[in-house]
């Protein structure tokens, strides 16, 4: 209790803007006399999980939870004290998305966090449950310095980090006048709703599409992920309910190897990577390949350096090889691929409406195949023809295996070898284990960071189609980020039964900035003027920060909520101080199974306010009272009043007694098996016909190219490019334990294990810039510069500089890392390409 009260004390007595300063050295100074017998490392792991003043009051047991639930003792150093627990959820966008919590409260104050005991339907504990460090310590977290405590106003320069305190009325007041004059001078998409992956799983966060719809406001998409998930969701998991991808997680212990192509699951996938261990600690096989040597590497039986930009090549070679030794699978291409389909030389498939025998876009208007004799639908032959080229009733065909294979031949194995940097025998010996048996990729979001991303993830599907590696399990691909359990039921009610609401543009806002310097660009006609920014920190996380930063000056209003001062806040107009996790309701159901009511577990204090309560302010202040009237409890519970939620034994009383229902199938879902193929054909596509870009602003389109794996270079990150004479060298982020993207970063428990940011660089690189472990180093290109210290590391590829990602503008000792990144996109995708990048690098001091 004496500390607990001491933690308030000088919480509210060192009030700032922003809140007290250095309120961490106070409580390590103050708790590191709690326990002499404490070494360091014991008090780290006791204050993991709060923060620790709170954390060292003791539970009523006079334990706290250390590491993976291991306790510390601490009796003796408080008084026991009333405790209440509260079940709630930690919100990163890491790949648990949602990890439950029991957060214990005492005198009104989160003190303590612990796992909760949650099972599987059949009595077994649920494997969708731990907790990371980082979990551990959203206490600290939450009562952090930086947490903002009242609406603010720029006074000077946007970034000068001049405000004075407003009233929420006048906050309110201000944006909402604003946003009725820009829409009533230039259109309702005068005003952007930004929305990013903070609180991922929220879904109070959905509340905002309510506001959007009655504004008929921009939707401001982010392009971060994209190539990634979108190449998964159009090859065969497009729309699945049971998974956001290929194979759940639960199915990779199912594997008898595993590759990990593209992540570094042992940093970014903590509270999963038990499942790689028990396939391992099975007999299963580790193959890591990435540009640079990993935490998860140093566990792999096989580690393979690849050549950044290049994984489409590696997966293009181990389909050769699977070709040339008669290892591909005819009956899986044949009914589960689009393999057969006759495509006609304009890239579309043929049809019955072509032969004049069905209309066009009926149900009856199929696609053929060519039995060797004839065309058929392809629902009435057994054995339809892969290979070849043909002239059928007056029209040119292939099938699409025919096109894939000659796409993939287009190069040779040497060829493939001299682009990859990988020696044949090395392509071989992957091949060769990915033959042998039941083999699993755990994609990343690394090749994804490349504008030519997709030959990656189309060469991997395409590879996995015709080899039978996948719809089954153990066999197939699980994505960091995507493929966990997504628990049935919950639907978001926020844009329903809204009465003459017009949906306003969408536009991905890698085209933001020249959309708001032209005023149009394509079919885009209207630039936003004001920018709604929420669960996101734009400034900190997008590529080409300069043009970012150039764009925010535009504007007439940057509005941005938060619960802490955020790089993208100090460029704002106006902060909304907003609720942490633990301080409101919620529901989450992704990646654990289990539909989860998340307790408000401690009052908002100071002067913030919910999510919910801020968006319902400014629907009603806009005018829409009629449909801003719904209490947090009305909302939720209307998002599992559904027929899906009915079935799956979802309700609200039973949320309500229970926190957590399990709605998920027990069998781990495999896309293909248990799980249906959602795609317009059906059958899992390696082909996608009449391939759109995601967004038309008018660039080149070559639909025949994009249809089928295909392999180009990066579009800057080349050594084949002119440009790398003068910047010879890529620069690439990693992710790191302590961080999910900048959510953390506030956290000074993690600080002082990882205080600030450094560049890793290969000996030969620093060898030949006369550059040392520790010295100041300078990254520049054409457009900008990062100063930061050196570290030497034999695990970094020549040629390739490595940050770990999550950094703001306030730890580097001069400029950013964003500001070296080019917002240039491939044109298929609308994507964050932050790794296609050259620089160079000199010694500073």
């Amino acid at each position: 209790m004496v500390y607990l009260k001491y933690l308030e004390q000088i919480w509210l007595n060192n009030i700032s803007l922003f809140g007290p300063k250095r309120v961490e050295e106070k409580i390590m100074r103050k708790t590191k006399r709690v326990s002499p017998e404490l070494t360091r490392r014991s008090f780290l792991a006791a204050t993991a999980g709060a923060v620790a003043a709170g954390s060292l009051a003791g539970c009523a047991s006079g334990n706290t939870v250390g590491e993976e639930g291991e306790s510390v003792s601490l009796a003796g150093t408080a008084p026991q004290v009333a405790e209440e627990v509260y079940f709630s959820s930690c919100m990163g966008n890491c790949s648990g998305w949602g990890c439950p919590i029991n957060v214990t409260v005492r005198e009104g104050k989160a003190a303590n966090l612990t796992r909760p005991d949650m099972k599987l339907p059949d009595g077994s504990p649920s494997p969708y449950q731990r907790i990371c460090l980082k979990g551990y310590t959203n206490i600290e977290r939450m009562y952090a310095d930086t947490r903002l405590q009242y609406p603010l106003k720029r006074k000077g320069e946007r970034g000068a980090g001049e405000w004075e305190r407003i009233s929420w009325d006048e906050a309110i007041a201000e944006i909402t006048d604003t946003w009725k004059n820009l829409q009533g001078d230039f259109g309702p998409g005068a005003v952007g709703f930004l929305a990013g992956s903070g609180n991922v799983d929220s879904t109070v966060k959905t509340y905002a599409d309510r506001l959007i719809a009655c504004m008929g406001a921009t939707v401001l998409h982010n392009c971060y992920d994209n190539t990634g998930v979108y190449c998964q969701y159009n090859h065969g998991a497009l729309g699945a309910t049971t998974t956001g991808g290929h194979n759940e997680y639960r199915d990779i212990v199912n594997a008898e190897n595993i590759f990990v192509w593209g992540s570094n699951p042992s940093e970014s996938f903590i509270v999963d990577y038990h499942f790689i261990s028990e396939a391992c600690e099975a007999g299963a096989k580790l193959v890591v390949i990435d540009p640079i040597f990993t935490t998860t590497a140093a566990k792999a039986d096989l580690y393979v350096s690849i050549r950044p930009g290049t994984d489409g090549l590696l997966a293009a070679g181990i389909a050769q090889i699977a070709i040339r030794d008669g290892k591909i699978d005819v009956e899986h291409m044949r009914t589960k691929t689009v393999a057969p389909f006759l495509v006609k030389e304009d890239g579309f498939y043929l049809r019955l409406s072509d032969l004049g025998r069905a209309e066009a876009g009926s149900d009856q208007d199929r696609i053929m195949v060519y039995d060797g004799v004839q065309l058929a639908p392809f629902d009435e032959v057994e054995e339809p023809v892969l290979e070849g080229s043909f002239e059928l009733e007056g029209f040119k065909v292939r099938p699409a295996y025919q096109i894939l294979v000659d796409r993939f031949s287009a190069w040779t194995l040497d060829q493939i070898s001299q682009y990859t940097d990988i020696p044949l025998d090395v392509i071989e010996e992957v091949a060769s284990i990915y033959l042998s048996g039941r083999s699993m990729v755990l994609l990343g979001f690394g090749q994804d960071h490349y504008a030519n991303g997709q030959t990656f993830y189309d060469g991997v599907f395409a590879l996995a189609d015709i080899t039978g590696q996948e719809c089954k399990h153990g066999a197939g691909s699980t994505c960091v980020d995507l493929t966990g359990a997504v628990a049935q039921g919950v639907q978001s009610t926020a844009g329903m039964n809204l009465d003459g609401a017009v949906a306003g543009p969408t536009v991905y806002v890698n085209h933001l900035p020249q959309l708001v310097e032209e005023g149009s660009i394509g079919e885009f006609d209207t630039a936003p003027r004001s920018m709604y920014i929420y669960y996101c920190n734009p400034l900190a996380n997008m590529p080409d920060r300069q043009r970012w930063l150039s764009m925010l000056d535009k504007m007439d209003l940057v509005v941005v909520s938060d619960m802490v001062m955020s790089e993208t806040a100090e460029y704002a107009d106006i902060v909304l101080p907003v609720a942490f996790p633990f301080e409101k309701s919620d529901l989450t159901f992704r990646q654990t199974g289990f539909v989860k009511l998340i307790d408000q577990a401690v009052e908002t204090p100071f002067e913030v306010k919910s999510d919910f309560d801020v968006i319902t302010l400014l629907g009603r202040a806009m005018g829409f009272e009629q449909y801003f009237t719904q209490t947090l409890e009305d909302f939720l519970s209307s998002c599992v009043d559904n027929e899906v939620a009915q079935e799956a034994g979802v309700t609200w009383d039973k949320l309500q007694s229970e926190h957590a229902v399990w709605s998920h199938p027990e069998e781990p879902s495999v896309i293909g098996l248990n799980a249906p193929i959602l795609t317009a054909t059906g059958r899992l596509e390696f082909y996608h016909e009449g391939i759109k870009p995601m967004m038309d602003v008018g660039q080149e389109w070559d639909m025949l190219k994009e249809s089928c794996w295909f392999w180009e270079p990066p579009l800057e990150a080349w050594h084949e490019n002119p440009l790398f004479e003068r910047y010879p060298l890529t620069f690439i982020s990693e992710r790191c334990k302590y961080k999910t993207h900048t959510i953390f970063n506030n956290v000074p428990a993690l600080l002082e294990i990882d205080p600030e940011p450094f560049v890793k660089m290969s000996p030969s690189d620093a060898a030949s810039r006369d550059i040392n472990t520790g010295d100041i180093v300078r990254l520049y290109n054409d457009r900008g510069h990062v100063v930061l210290k050196a570290v030497v590391s034999n695990g970094c590829r020549k040629g390739v500089l490595v940050i770990d990602h999550g950094w703001e503008e306030r730890n580097f000792i001069e400029g950013h890392y964003g500001d070296l990144s080019s917002i240039a996109s491939w044109p298929r995708f609308e994507q964050d390409n932050w790794f296609d990048c050259l620089c160079e690098m000199e010694k500073v001091q």
